[in-house]
């Protein structure tokens, strides 16, 4: 009898109250690993996110920068003949500021400079008259043939005149067609005779100097498209940092660079006409600036807000777009994450011609 009743007893299963705590065991557990798997995720996202918009920042501001180093690179400072500003019939400053007036928006800048890979010296026994439509080089010296290969239509051939005995000289033409090598080292160009502000230079002389150096001139103006309904892929929800490469800007040719850029600054550091600035001084910082004086332009300070792709996904984070510069920050928050990355960079080039310019 007793044997069978521990039988009996062992055959039991587990008792309502046993399965109650089990199960909520189970469910506790469950429950705990759920909520570090979602906040694990969401972590993930929100790095994932921060990321991508510290990688477009750095991108954007090396693009800027690397630009703006460049600025003056195998000019005088300004240049003659086509794409004056603000007219045809102006010269060109090798920087040109475009300040969105603080808080009506993002800044642009404009970038001028010659290419340091392809600069060649002209043929130093051919003179050329100042309404030619053709500039000749010598194809066999160096590695001139190669250079000139990557000469195509409507490009930009901007020439250093350093030889005028009237004083440097910068002069830029449009590629009239693709170099061909049947008419070895020579490259077609546009008349320039028409710009004003070219034919103005040769009052006295007739002729172009013997020898100039050249090189494929890049005209580069960096804005923010955040504009809805335009030609560039930017809008209010998708803001675009953009190149333009004919100072015909905004424009479906435009080519974007990096998303997600929310705001662009520049600032510029000038003297005052007695060859030395203290750049450490925030007096001397100004939004804009005469392009007459661009020869007195020593450095550019760029500031850039990147913005997530999008919005914090609880909706818990709160933010909204930072004053920077002389543009006041937004009024209202949102869920964005953002960040500002502010660069100085100091203008070489200018510096450089003003020390040519001495001798």
């Amino acid at each position: 009898m007793r044997r069978g009743a521990m039988r009996a007893a062992g055959r039991r299963g587990f008792t309502l109250l046993e399965v109650i705590v089990a199960v909520a065991i189970a469910s506790f557990t469950v429950a705990a690993l759920y909520g570090l798997f979602t906040v694990q995720t969401r972590q993930f996202v929100t790095q994932d996110l921060q990321m991508e918009m510290h990688q477009n920042l750095r991108f954007a501001t090396e693009m800027v920068t690397r630009s703006l180093r460049m600025a003056g690179y195998n000019t005088d400072g300004r240049v003659y003949g086509v794409m004056g500003y603000p007219t045809d019939a102006d010269d060109l400053p090798v920087v040109i500021p475009w300040d969105a007036d603080g808080a009506n928006g993002t800044d642009a800048v404009t970038v001028v400079f010659g290419d340091p890979d392809l600069v060649m010296d002209t043929e130093n026994d051919v003179i050329e008259s100042y309404t030619t439509t053709q500039i000749s080089f010598r194809p066999n010296l160096l590695d001139n043939a190669s250079k000139l290969s990557r000469f195509e239509q409507d490009d930009l051939l901007l020439c250093f005149d350093y030889a005028n005995n009237q004083g440097m000289e910068t002069y830029m033409w449009s590629v009239a067609s693709d170099y061909s090598s049947a008419s070895p080292g020579v490259i077609t160009v546009s008349d320039n005779s028409g710009y004003s502000d070219y034919a103005n230079l040769f009052s006295t002389n007739a002729n172009l100097a013997p020898i100039m150096s050249c090189t494929k001139g890049d005209v580069y103006t960096f804005y923010v498209d955040d504009v809805d309904g335009d030609d560039p892929p930017g809008t209010s929800a998708h803001p675009v940092l953009m190149l333009d490469l004919n100072m015909n800007w905004p424009d479906a040719d435009d080519v974007p660079l990096v998303d997600n850029i929310e705001d662009f600054q520049v600032e510029y550091c000038l003297d005052d006409g007695t060859g030395t600035v203290d750049c450490s001084d925030s007096t001397n910082w100004v939004d804009t600036f005469d392009t007459d004086n661009v020869e007195h332009l020593w450095m550019a300070r760029v500031s850039i807000v990147a913005r997530s792709s999008r919005e914090e996904t609880r909706g818990t984070y709160d933010n909204k777009r930072p004053a920077l510069a002389n543009r006041s920050g937004a009024s209202t928050t949102d869920h964005y994450f953002r960040e500002v990355l502010v660069t100085e960079v100091t203008l070489r080039n200018l510096r450089y011609q003003d020390t040519m310019a001495g001798f």
